[in-house]
């Protein structure tokens, strides 16, 4: 399934006319986005890989909010408003991925595992799986 996810999201960055870097660069370098010149850089090797389609659901939303200067792909930082909402979208993003491939998850703990949302986006995930968000 990752692969058919990374796909639909280069797919994605293509029909909105976001650039894209992707690539295997150091462990520690964090995806990112730069809103500005609508480009996304996504980081392959990130150290926990689990999170790298995440993160990369999470730099679309930072392009398809409208958000300003750098932004680093980082779950510490979900306090930041700005941050918050790309975690929507990117959350929403995934949601949409799985609707459109009839994939069905039971519980947000369980689709959080799969995609390698941080545990504490769990709220978050379990109200947009209903249809609360």
């Amino acid at each position: 399934m990752k692969d058919e996810l990374m796909q639909f999201l280069i797919d994605f960055t293509w029909n909105h006319h976001i650039g894209l870097d992707i690539g295997k660069y150091d462990k520690f370098f964090r995806s990112r986005s730069l809103p500005e010149y609508r480009l996304i850089i996504i980081n392959t090797n990130w150290h926990n890989s689990d999170e790298v389609p995440f993160s990369f659901a999470h730099e679309i939303g930072h392009i398809m909010n409208g958000d300003t200067g750098i932004r680093y792909y980082d779950s510490s930082t979900i306090r930041d408003k700005s941050e918050y909402q790309a975690n929507l979208y990117g959350i929403g993003l995934l949601i949409d991925f799985c609707k459109s491939r009839d994939y069905e998850f039971d519980n947000a703990y369980n689709f959080c595992e799969c995609f390698g949302i941080p545990a504490s986006l769990e709220y978050i995930a379990s109200l947009k799986l209903r249809g609360i968000m």
